[in-house]
């Protein structure tokens, strides 16, 4: 998804909004253990409890968070010009997320970048029309600043490769698939200069919206797969699935299956997109459940341990068919809401072993939808209150999530039907426990916290969270409207290895409990 639209020039993208406004969601998921790993049931009481055995769900690890990285807007907004680098203070913010993937070259520029103008001396490489709302642009932030970015944050390189030729065409797909296979080469030569290895290759982006049929993406996907690893035999990919209905003469399920079962041996591995809420979206609940019928889609056609990447994710954005109503309306993309939203989908995801990582949409732009950093008058950037809960997440994030049964009031009538989400995390040797938790609710949440390996201790609890009594506080005019706090306690759990914390209002959490 593109995250900056000019009026004048935006009749193609609105009609794709349009057009997806009317698809039919995807049939509801018949995996029921699936569901109910991710349900949140309804109580009178807001509770999270651990099993009496402490039963595992799943490992996490550092690639569990990543960002979609839109390469246009960030080399707009991110990017030193006149230093010809990553602005010094956006590596550092990120540095905290380590391992965490970068999507290069982000979403839909991925279908129609040559890689080839992204490398080698700056002053040689072509300026090209990118994108609908700039004159042609040279890539200044191309794949060589890019690996290099990737190493200063110690994170984890992606690449979504180019399966539908340039702007505005499409291409031979005999010359791009053999391109591929060069850009796959190319990057394991800078491995050997210490560049960071490229974890996956993503098999295009949302080329469905592009009309493509199952069968058309599924043979251009196989002819890139062939090519590339003719020459380079280890490389990993990704494939993309649908997760709404674009084409009437196929159902979501049908058209997975096809391209599941099309790609086979090449890959277990699949993308899909999650926007939430707002508009036709469903709640962090419903869209989740889309990848628990994918699951069974795999299953169906013998896919053996399939692995899904939400390669974007967010809140969604309501008046796209109305540039001035959309623009409006960006402040709400990384506003506190938002952020809540955000950190359910990643506590939610704790329960769902097959969902390996989560990136966010999107690391780019300082001026349009969805940004992580917000800008000054100054031309400065500042933090989001996304990017504040995200980190305070991922620094309070353990290796082991627990199976953590959930239930919730909902006095707010949240359209997720709850006002508290809740998870458990712990280390190894299950000594340290951490508690990610989001209040939707306007007032201060109490949460009944068990976990029955603690019962009568004493234990220390440090409380990390983001909250304001206003869900649509931002950090748009100030940096300092909505900062992370930190409160330490000590807890004692009863007998049943029960203890009462309070969840702030509007409030994102990461509660870390130690002896």
């Amino acid at each position: 998804m593109q995250t900056r639209l000019v009026l004048k020039k935006h009749l193609f993208i609105i009609s794709i909004f349009l057009l997806t406004s009317a698809c039919k969601p995807l049939e509801a998921s018949s995996n029921s253990s699936c569901e109910n790993n991710l349900l949140v049931g309804y109580s009178n009481q807001n509770s999270v409890s651990a099993t009496p055995n402490n039963k595992v769900v799943r490992q996490l690890k550092p690639e569990f968070f990543g960002f979609n990285l839109e390469w246009v807007d960030f080399q707009q907004d991110m990017w030193d010009a006149q230093k010809l680098q990553v602005k010094s203070e956006v590596v550092g913010w990120l540095k905290p997320f380590k391992g965490a993937v970068y999507r290069y070259p982000g979403g839909t520029g991925s279908n129609h970048l040559d890689w080839r103008d992204t490398t080698g001396a700056q002053a040689l490489r072509p300026k090209r029309q990118r994108v609908d709302w700039l004159d042609p642009i040279a890539p200044q932030f191309g794949f060589d600043e890019y690996l290099d970015f990737v190493k200063q944050t110690d994170g984890t390189a992606w690449v979504v490769l180019n399966l539908n030729g340039g702007y505005g065409k499409e291409g031979d797909h005999a010359l791009l698939s053999q391109s591929a296979a060069d850009w796959v080469s190319y990057a394991n030569t800078q491995v050997l200069i210490g560049k960071p290895k490229v974890f996956y290759w993503e098999l295009g982006n949302e080329l469905d919206r592009y009309k493509w049929s199952a069968e058309k993406y599924t043979k251009i996907a196989n002819q890139t797969v062939k090519t590339i690893l003719a020459s380079e035999p280890k490389t990993m990919f990704v494939g993309m699935l649908q997760d709404y209905q674009f084409h009437k003469d196929m159902t979501v399920s049908e058209y997975d299956r096809y391209l599941m079962n099309g790609l086979k041996p090449s890959t277990n591995d699949y993308a899909h997109h999650l926007y939430y809420e707002q508009e036709r979206w469903g709640s962090v609940f419903e869209r989740m459940t889309y990848v628990c019928k994918s699951v069974d889609d795999a299953n169906a056609v013998q896919i053996q341990s399939p692995s899904f990447w939400i390669t974007e994710h967010t809140l969604s954005l309501s008046g796209q068919e109305n540039y001035q109503e959309w623009q409006r309306n960006w402040p709400k993309t990384s506003n506190l809401e938002t952020a809540i939203v955000v950190a359910e989908s990643y506590i939610a995801a704790t329960q769902f072993p097959e969902i390996k990582g989560l990136f966010l949409h999107s690391l780019g732009t300082a001026h349009g939808p969805w940004p992580l950093f917000n800008a000054t008058k100054a031309n400065g950037l500042h933090p989001s209150v996304v990017y504040w809960a995200m980190r305070i997440l991922r620094e309070n994030m353990l290796p082991v999530a627990l199976e953590s049964k959930v239930e919730s009031r909902n006095d707010e009538a949240s359209i997720g039907d709850h006002d508290v989400r809740a998870a458990i995390l712990t280390d190894a040797q299950t000594q340290i426990f951490v508690v990610w938790a989001v209040n939707r609710h306007k007032s201060t949440a109490k949460l009944a916290l068990k976990i029955p390996s603690l019962s009568g201790k004493n234990r220390r609890a440090t409380f990390n969270y983001i909250s304001d009594s206003n869900k649509n506080a931002n950090n748009y005019a100030s940096s300092l409207n909505v900062l992370p706090q930190k409160i330490e306690k000590n807890i004692t759990f009863d007998v049943d290895g029960e203890a009462e914390l309070d969840l702030p209002p509007y409030s994102v959490n990461a509660i870390k409990i130690t002896p």
